[in-house]
């Protein structure tokens, strides 16, 4: 006997049954693939742009997180667990930043250190926070605060820094503007298009280009037909290099690098080195640079035999300060995400780290002026560290 029997219609019972079965099985499967992507002890996903034009950033990120992770391991892991590490590539895309954030999830990640790109981290942090993972951000643009906390500079960090260069020290009085539209190159040249307003040095040209445009002349151009005596530009490093470059064929005045962007191997090669080294920069320091980080120098050099790069320090900090909120807090999301918000005074590579509950932002900001000398590295413009009494590490080391 069914549930059908003695009902007017039982046709119709039978298919209402029939819709409730597959309900019933959708809601089954559901729940099955919600347990089969449950997250795990142990495992830790880093979120860069491993290939692409970026791939240098997101291969030192990943180089940074691993030495970080072989460390910890050594030391007999978290609370006894092993970390193992997974690797995903957003590719620095908003829709390769979905994909990458899919596949640590499927990953059982049971946190996520990045992405590094704002305009991918505005897509797919909310996916990471959604699914409860604790997250150290890479991002920079204030529209991706409430999502995890940072190790890096925020862009209302780094925007005052260039703004006082610019005006202060540089003296400009007619800057040119040229920005990637991407999330936080166009957020930090709009604020620094803001305070030169209210500096009373309005830009004379505020001009906007395509992330991965095949040419630049035409903006270049138009930046140098408003007769500027310094160009602004706010792009990632390769399209920063390339429009550098262009520029310095053309009477647009000094150069001036938004350097959380740009900063890398990538400017120089496409600026190339006389062009890179005429150009002033905001930034962070070289891995080299910091006064804490000797130790992680020789430990990636020997551990990948090459130098490292400009952002695997902010990873390995990363790494490091979501470690040490497991410890506190065990092995359960909420309590980590929770622990990293009150993370205060930890001594990492990258100086001091303190974060701002509201915000997940880093209360010490790593910006700095740099130039570039003439082997193409970058270096701490030495008058400015006097000036603001940044420390240095001592010369040779």
């Amino acid at each position: 006997m069914t549930a059908c029997n003695g009902h007017r219609s039982t046709a119709r019972c039978l298919a209402g049954l029939g819709v409730v079965a597959a309900l019933s099985m959708g809601v089954a499967v559901e729940g099955a693939a919600a347990a089969t992507t449950q997250p795990k002890a142990g495992v830790i996903a880093v979120d860069g742009p491993m290939t692409g034009e970026q791939a240098s950033t997101g291969t030192d990120m990943a180089k940074g997180a691993q030495l970080a992770v072989d460390q910890i391991n050594a030391a007999g892991g978290v609370d006894g667990v092993k970390l193992t590490l997974v690797k995903v590539d957003d590719k620095a895309t908003a829709a390769a930043g979905l994909t990458a954030a899919r596949k640590a999830i499927a990953a059982h990640a049971f946190a996520v250190v990045g992405p590094y790109n704002s305009a991918v981290g505005v897509v797919n942090l909310p996916v990471y926070k959604k699914a409860g993972l604790p997250i150290v951000r890479l991002t920079s643009s204030v529209k991706t605060e409430g999502f995890g906390v940072t190790t890096q500079p925020m862009d209302t960090q780094v925007a005052p820094v260039e703004l006082n260069e610019i005006t202060s020290v540089l003296h400009a009085t007619r800057p040119a503007i040229i920005y990637d539209t991407s999330t936080f190159t166009a957020g930090v040249a709009n604020q620094v298009k803001a305070g030169l307003a209210k500096a009373g040095t309005p830009a004379v040209a505020f001009i906007p280009v395509k992330e991965s445009a095949t040419n630049f002349t035409s903006a270049v151009a138009k930046a140098a037909a408003a007769h500027p005596d310094l160009l602004y530009i706010s792009a990632y490093g390769v399209d920063a290099g390339k429009i550098a470059r262009e520029a310095s064929t053309m009477n647009t005045g000094k150069c001036f690098v938004e350097g959380l962007a740009a900063q890398g191997p990538d400017f120089v090669s496409n600026a190339t080195q006389p062009v890179a080294s005429a150009c002033i920069s905001s930034g962070v320091p070289t891995a080299q640079q910091f006064v804490g980080a000797s130790q992680y120098v020789s430990a990636y050099q020997s551990m990948f035999h090459m130098a490292p790069g400009t952002w695997g320090t902010y990873t390995y900090d990363s790494v490091e300060i979501l470690a040490n909120a497991i410890k506190q807090a065990g092995w359960h999301q909420k309590a980590v995400a929770t622990a990293l918000n009150q993370t205060s005074n930890y001594s990492g590579i990258t100086g001091p780290i303190t974060i701002a509950p509201k915000t997940g932002n880093r209360v010490q900001s790593t910006v700095v002026v740099l130039d570039i000398n003439s082997a193409g590295n970058y270096v701490i413009d030495p008058m400015w560290a006097a000036a603001t009494g940044f420390p240095l590490p001592p010369t040779g080391s």
